[in-house]
């Protein structure tokens, strides 16, 4: 008997017409890991809602078919009896803390659950060293990072200790260093301790190798590959843009066989045939456009902690950098300092203007912000109108500016809808949406691709090139160096409130450990210079 059943599993959300679950049939075995990808929207965190039993019981809507959960329906268990079987980490940790300390966090699911104080206290621990955290036990949940948080909801669901655990995109709010820490986390909470995992994912990348089976969503329907290469093999059209960068390239340069694994790829490019074209020798251009934006000796405490460090760097007109760092670097901290929403030590100018001296408004005039977490930006009945009332905040209300930017992010279906009903990768845009209809001079984004599969991405990517070739600046945060190497012109890497990296492509991702793209460390033995999977199709043959 499968440890997870589920037959003719079908959901609607209420005042919904269309089914966000369609016919679902999955059968997962005790030990089994399985990472779950598929467009933004495509019901993934429905399914993972459903299979933990707060799809109906907390959001409402109409389900049939049936989950059973080692032989026992899931709607006919009690919270207490689901939880020993089964927990979730949600897409957004804010959403799932609500303690003041670490520790207490972690505890408090057990408490809800009546267990003995005596466990309580062993289980809070064991888990906290089990995920690395340990250092964060006494410290209050509002000074972590969004990494760190993403961390602590991982612990909260482990300590349990269920037979199974959903991470619905665990790896979003996480630098390179810190999403290998979660990779190897999640691998020996499913290895050591015989747990099953679902991950929920859109950097596949990562998970592709460490996972058993793969399965792809799409508007609501499920389909299982039996392992990776029933995957590589027969995965059509639409479901191969979630097979990982080098694979891709295998497959385009037709190799004979799919490697085993990252390792195994690269001794395989070694040791083959390979040919590489001439790059094209484009002349780099220094950018000689007027400053927007100049920062100087610049620091920033929390408390007595200093998070920023004398920074120095400017922004000249057209410009498209990225930020990179280790979670808690101070890279978010740096754009709230930017937009006046943070006290700091130091100077930040604006067109020559002292940014200390001007209010929030007159700086977001010239500058759109996107932070880090999408729903501090909703707050109305609808998509149009959400986007809508920053236009009307500003006297320049024009239909047609929001009518391309919801059809540019892939939204305009979703107008009439609730923000706060769509998907996290949803959201995202909205958010991004409501600060691109300004067209502002500069724009500030704060992991803006979190939450988004590869084909949106790029389209997100594509249009910000857009706006940037007609002149606006871009600063943007990311974890996702392959989506900066795609269209950022200028690298700079934080660490510990300092900037420790500044320049281009080749002078900061050409040697990087982690700072760099898949397809860097797969061909770098042969050619350092190639970054991005279009480039590797545009000078590799076989």
């Amino acid at each position: 008997m499968s440890y997870i059943e589920i037959n003719n599993l079908n959901f609607t959300y209420p005042l919904e017409k269309h089914r966000s679950l369609k016919d679902i049939n999955l059968s997962l075995e005790k030990n089994d890991f399985l990472l779950i990808a598929g467009r933004s929207g495509s019901g993934k965190s429905t399914l993972a809602r459903a299979i933990v039993g707060t799809v109906p019981n907390f959001y409402g809507g109409t389900i049939g078919g049936e989950i059973k959960i080692d032989g026992e329906l899931v709607n006919k268990m009690s919270h207490k009896e689901r939880a020993k079987k089964i927990t979730m980490v949600f897409q957004d940790p804010e959403k799932q803390l609500v303690m003041n300390k670490v520790h207490r966090e972690i505890a408090f699911g057990l408490e809800n659950i009546g267990a003995d104080e005596g466990v309580i206290k062993r289980r809070v621990y064991e888990a906290l060293q089990f995920s690395g955290i340990l250092h964060l036990a006494e410290r209050d949940v509002t000074s972590l990072s969004g990494g760190e948080k993403q961390k602590v909801a991982v612990a909260s669901a482990l300590v349990y200790m269920p037979r199974c655990i959903i991470l619905d995109e665990p790896t979003s709010q996480l630098d390179p260093s810190s999403a290998e820490e979660m990779l190897n986390l999640v691998k020996k909470i499913n290895q050591e301790l015989g747990i099953t995992v679902i991950v929920i994912e859109q950097r596949v990348n990562r998970w592709f190798d460490t996972v058993d089976s793969i399965a792809i969503m799409n508007d609501g329907t499920l389909e299982l590959f039996k392992d990776k290469k029933d995957f590589y093999d027969n995965c059509n059209q639409r479901q191969y843009m979630f097979m990982p960068d080098y694979l891709k390239l295998f497959k385009k340069l037709d190799f004979n066989a799919m490697p085993q694994d990252f390792k195994d790829a690269r001794v395989k490019i070694l040791n083959s045939s390979l040919k590489l074209k001439e790059k094209d020798k484009s002349i780099f251009q220094e950018n000689d456009e007027a400053e927007v934006l100049s920062v100087k000796k610049m620091g920033c405490k929390y408390g007595s902690k200093k998070v920023l460090n004398n920074l120095n760097f400017n922004v000249k007109k057209g410009e498209f950098i990225s930020i990179m760092g280790a979670n808690g670097a101070g890279k978010s901290t740096l754009l709230k300092c930017i937009m006046g929403l943070k006290n700091y030590e130091g100077t930040i100018k604006l067109y020559g203007k002292d940014i200390s001296k001007m209010d929030i408004r007159q700086i977001a005039k010239h500058i759109g912000y996107v932070s880090q977490n999408p729903n501090d930006y909703l707050s109305k009945e609808s998509v149009y109108e959400e986007v809508k009332f920053t236009m009307d905040n500003y006297g320049i209300y024009d239909e047609k500016v929001i009518e391309n930017i919801l059809k540019e992010l892939e939204i305009y279906d979703l107008r009439e809808k609730n923000p706060r009903d769509l998907s996290g990768g949803q959201r995202q845009r909205v958010a991004i949406a409501t600060i691109l209809v300004l067209q502002p001079d500069m724009i500030l984004l704060d992991e803006p691709t979190r939450g988004l599969e590869s084909g949106l991405k790029y389209k997100l990517g594509k249009l910000l090139e857009k706006l940037n070739k007609k002149g606006t600046s871009i600063v943007l945060i990311t974890h996702d160096t392959d989506f900066a190497s795609n269209f950022c012109k200028r690298y700079m890497i934080m660490f510990n409130g300092a900037i420790v990296a500044d320049g281009d492509k080749k002078q900061v991702l050409g040697d990087g450990i982690f700072y760099t793209t898949s397809i860097n460390k797969l061909l770098r033995d042969r050619e350092d210079s190639i970054f991005t999977l279009e480039e590797a199709l545009g000078r590799c043959e076989v």
